[in-house]
Parts: C-alpha cells; structure tokens; sequence
C-alpha cells in the first residue's frame, strides 16, 4: 500500500491507498476498480458464503474427545452443566448450548456468574453445585482457560469438564499454561489455531454441537433440531465480541444476518428465535439488521443484564421459546440499558478526573459500578489512543480490572506482561480483566504502564486509514450504493469501502440531537447529501462555505428512501 502524499486528517491519521490509486466518475467504474483493488470478482464465493464451507469441526484440537464425551452423555441421559459467561458471547453460547443439547433429549441445567459478586470464569463452587445436583459432564462456554482451580476441583470430583473458550492461555509466546481440563477447545492455543483462531466463545460452543450432531447421526440417532436456527445468536455473540469478520466468521455471521432479518413464525425453521424478534421489536430496529445494528442497538441490550443485573436474564430471553416470556425479558433489558448509559457516563467523568494528566491510564474507585467500567475503559481508550484499565472494589475488598485496548495493541498480551501482579486474569486483543493481588496495585500499574510503552513503539503503524479510491460526484448513484451491500457483513477483517471525495463546497451545514450534522456538498455542476456522526470531533472544519475533502462511505439514505444516496463521513482531510 502506498501513502498518499502529503495528507492528514483530523483524526490524525495517516492515509493510504489500499491497492493501486484509481478515480471513478460513475458507478460502474468505480465498483470495477473496487473489485480490481480487492483482488476479487462478482463471481467469487466471497458474496455468496455457503455453510458447507465451514472446517471440519474436528480439526478443532481435543474436539474429537470432547465431542464423544457429549454424545455419551445424550445417549445415557447424563445430566449436562453449562458454565457460562455475563457478556453477549457467554450468554449467547450458554443459550445455544442449552437450547441444542436439550432438543436432543439431554438433561441440562446452566449457570452465569454475577459480574462483580463472582467476575469472569469458572469457580469451585459452581462446579462442586454442578457435582452435587448430580451433574457428571460440564461445558464452559467463552470461559474456563485459565480457571485452573475450578478443573483441578472437577478432576478431584470425577467431574468431566470440557472448556469452549477463545482467551488466550497465560504465558508467553513460547510457553503456554493450560487448565487440567477433560477437553480445551480454543483456537488460541499454540497448538491449535482453528478457524485462523477468530472464533468467538460462541462460535467454538457452535462448532462443539455440529461435532456431537455428526456423532449422533453416525450412532443412528435421529435430531429432528436443525442446528442452523442458532445462527442468530452465534451473529449476535461474534460481532458483540470484535471479531474478525473474515473466513468462518463471514460464513457464520452472514447467515446468521440472514436469519435474523427473516420474518414470519417464531417457531419456522428460517426465522430469528423468540427471543432475537422480541429484541428487535423493543429496540425499534425497523431496517435490515447489519453488522452496525447489532452493535448499537442489540447487544448493549443484552449486555445491560450483565453489567448492571444479572446475566441470567439475557440468557433466558436468548433461549425462551414463549413468547410473552420473551416480550417481558426484552422489556426489562431495554430498561435495563437505559440506566446503563447514564451510570457509564458518571464513572467515565469521575475516571477522567481521577486520571488527571497521568500517562498511564489506570484507575480504580469504590463507587464505581462493576457493570460498566469496561465501558468506561473503552471511552478513555478511544479518546487518548491507547489501553485503559479501570476498576471497581468487590464485596472482599480486592481491586478487579477491566481493560480496553486502541489500534496497535494486544490486551491479553497486556495482560500477560502483569500477571505477576494479578490472581486471576483473562483477555483477547481489543479486551480482558482480571483481578489485582492485594497490596499490588501500584506495582501493577508500574507494570501496565511499561507493558503499554512497550507495545506503543509499533501502535503507531496502525493509525492510518485505507482509502479503496476517490469518486466524483457522478459516482454517488443508488446502484454503487447497493452493489457496496454485497461486502456485508462488513467491519474488523472485512473493512467496509471507503472513498475520497475531493475539492468540495460545503453548501448546507444542519446541526441534528447528538452531534449529528447533515451537509450539502458541491463539485459546482452536482450535490451530494453527506452527514456526519460526533461531529464535535472536526471543530470549525466542516463550516458552510468551507473547501474539504472527505473520507467516507457511500450509503443508502433509507431514511428518504427512493434511491436517494449520502455519504457517511468517517474523517476530514486538512492541509498538512
């Protein structure tokens, strides 16, 4: 990729081609040099992803054993135990784990841990609960690799416990520490790898049912449940965790969109669950849900039962097949969620206060609420460019943490490079958490702080901006704007196009609720509908009267509908 010379934005990043350079003034030119720079063809399989694509789930390391320890199970009617997670990918795999295993005649019961009485993982009392209830086989889901204790406890209780995870193992690159576990599936073992190891926690979980589904069927064992019907979950869990959106991830989160935009029967075998209709309705989603749906207004709804109740309430509504029940669940987690973001906003001032002028972003606070300093983190990461780890106090007085990462970081790495100051911890690249040793708080931050210094020597390459090509005016027609629809879903790994439009008279400047603004632009002969979201951010750049040129993508204005277009402005190029 080659820079383009002498541009910067405001944003500060730095801007480069994404293939050879190419300018557009119509539609079809510029879909064919966006194919020519992506390297792909209408034809390709990428627009049209098949299911029949996905790996063989037993190329997963340890899914043989574990899958045939899970159909024995079904075929003796042993009573199963899921050990969930508090977030959209825990409750999600919980929910398609119960929900499958049941339908095929197993016995089986679940758990979620309190986000800030018990915080992430497996614990030795829910798994000694398990044993006591009569439960012989466990599943974690999004969970359990470094949960150490609670798989030495289940091997000493003739308890077979089978991790589904995607954190990375403590250790460093050339060691890894592993629990003692029946079975580890995660990708994000050294020796592992599966899937490019971009699976989410729900995605292995997926993996693990269409293994035990084979099994089944080899045994002679007639499943009438079509496990595609969970497809809106594992979507719903793999965006609400950053995954890469690129091979099995756009194979599962395509067909999950698929299904979630079906409508029709709750019980038909193509539509979204109860659970997924009901949440649309009460999060008002009317359009066709997309990747950016899912992030704004799906999974904060699911997440809000976990950050500020209880994870068990998303669980349900994930995998009730009532309808009322249902309608109930999404109610109370609409409500649920609009607390949060009133409370996530008090912590993320008192954090900005407690922070000060400090270079290491790391604070902690007795009043803070457990559900929501990750989101707190991830504001402060946003906003200074680099990790952030802010924490709560929990009922026995210890320090938890959770951090969030910005472009050019690892968290779990981050993490990694702590451990001597944490009890327990566990993270992927953009975030994690963990718990801080008594008495080891400034030590940690010493640590974090020299780990992020560390990492920040290449963070740098990563704020720059790809730019697929520069369009005229005359390109901007609803038939590119459709034809771009093709890419989706897009997002990390499957980047949306985005195009330079240059040399523009800002006409029309309308300022909307929420640093919103909607803009006119002219090339003088043509206009062109623009708005922009967080709009605080450009300052006095986007004026009326002012000269710009934009970064952005091009988007049907399914507000006004009928073909109209607007471009979606993503940054502002100034002069250098």
């Amino acid at each position: 990729m080659s820079t383009l010379p002498e541009q910067k934005t405001v944003k500060c990043k730095k801007l480069v081609w994404r293939g050879e350079p190419f300018t557009a003034g119509d539609p079809l030119s510029a879909w064919q040099g966006l194919l020519k720079v992506r390297g792909l063809h209408e034809s390709d399989p990428f627009f049209s992803p098949k299911l029949s694509e996905l790996p063989d789930p037993d190329e997963m390391q340890d899914m043989e054993r574990a899958a045939g320890r899970v159909t024995q199970a079904i075929l003796n009617r042993e009573h199963i135990h899921i050990f969930g997670d508090f977030d959209a990918d825990g409750v999600s795999g919980t929910a398609i784990l119960t929900e499958a295993l049941k339908a095929a005649g197993a016995r089986v019961t679940s758990s979620i841990p309190h986000r800030s009485d018990d915080g992430h993982g497996i614990g030795v009392e829910p798994v000694q609960k398990a044993v006591k209830a009569g439960s012989h086989l466990g599943i974690s889901v999004d969970t359990g690799t470094t949960c150490f204790e609670a798989c030495d406890e289940a091997v000493k209780l003739g308890f077979d416990l089978i991790v589904t995870d995607h954190h990375l193992p403590e250790g460093d690159g050339s060691s890894e520490k592993l629990p003692n576990a029946f079975a580890l599936l995660n990708p994000a073992r050294k020796a592992c790898g599966f899937a490019d190891r971009k699976l989410c926690g729900t995605g292995v979980g997926f993996f693990l049912l269409m293994s035990v589904w084979k099994r089944l069927r080899e045994a002679g064992y007639d499943v009438e449940f079509d496990l595609r019907s969970l497809l809106d979950r594992v979507a719903i869990a793999t965006v609400a965790d950053v995954m890469e959106l690129a091979g099995v991830n756009r194979v599962l989160v395509y067909h999950g969109l698929q299904r979630l935009n079906r409508t029709g029967s709750a019980q038909g075998s193509n539509s979204p669950s109860v659970g997924m209709q009901a949440l649309k309705k009460i999060a008002k989603v009317k359009k066709s849900v997309t990747v950016e749906t899912i992030g704004f207004y799906l999974a904060p709804r699911i997440n809000a039962a976990g950050r500020m109740r209880h994870g068990e309430e998303a669980m349900r509504m994930l995998s009730t097949s009532d309808e009322d029940e249902a309608r109930v669940l999404a109610e109370s987690l609409d409500e649920t969620n609009r607390k949060r973001r009133l409370v996530e906003a008090d912590v993320f001032k008192a954090a900005e206060l407690k922070l000060g002028r400090s270079d290491v972003l790391a604070a902690y606070d007795e009043a803070w609420h457990a559900g929501v300093v990750g989101l707190a983190a991830g504001r402060l990461a946003r906003k200074h460019g680099r990790p952030a780890a802010i924490g709560f106090i929990t009922p026995e007085g210890q320090v938890r943490i959770s951090l969030r990462g910005s472009p050019g970081f690892h968290v779990g790495k981050l993490l990694n490079n702590c451990a001597e100051h944490l009890e327990g911890f566990g993270g992927h690249a953009g975030a994690g958490g963990g718990t801080v040793k008594a008495g080891s708080w400034d030590s940690f931050v010493a640590a974090f702080g020299g780990a992020v210094e560390e990492q920040s020597g290449h963070a740098g390459d990563q704020l720059t901006q790809s730019v697929d090509g520069v369009l005229e005016l005359g390109a901007m027609h609803a038939g590119l704007a459709e034809r771009l629809q093709k890419f989706e879903p897009v997002g990390r790994g499957n980047a949306a196009a985005i195009w330079l439009i240059e040399n523009l008279h800002i006409t029309e400047n309308r300022s909307l609720k929420g640093g919103v603004v909607r803009l006119k632009v002219s090339d003088g002969a043509q206009w062109l509908d623009a708005i922009v979201f967080g709009s605080g951010a450009y300052g006095d750049a986007l004026e009326r009267g002012s000269i710009v040129s934009l970064l952005g993508q091009l988007k049907l204005d399914e507000y006004r509908g009928n073909g109209a277009v607007q471009f979606v402005v993503e940054d502002v190029l100034i002069d250098s």
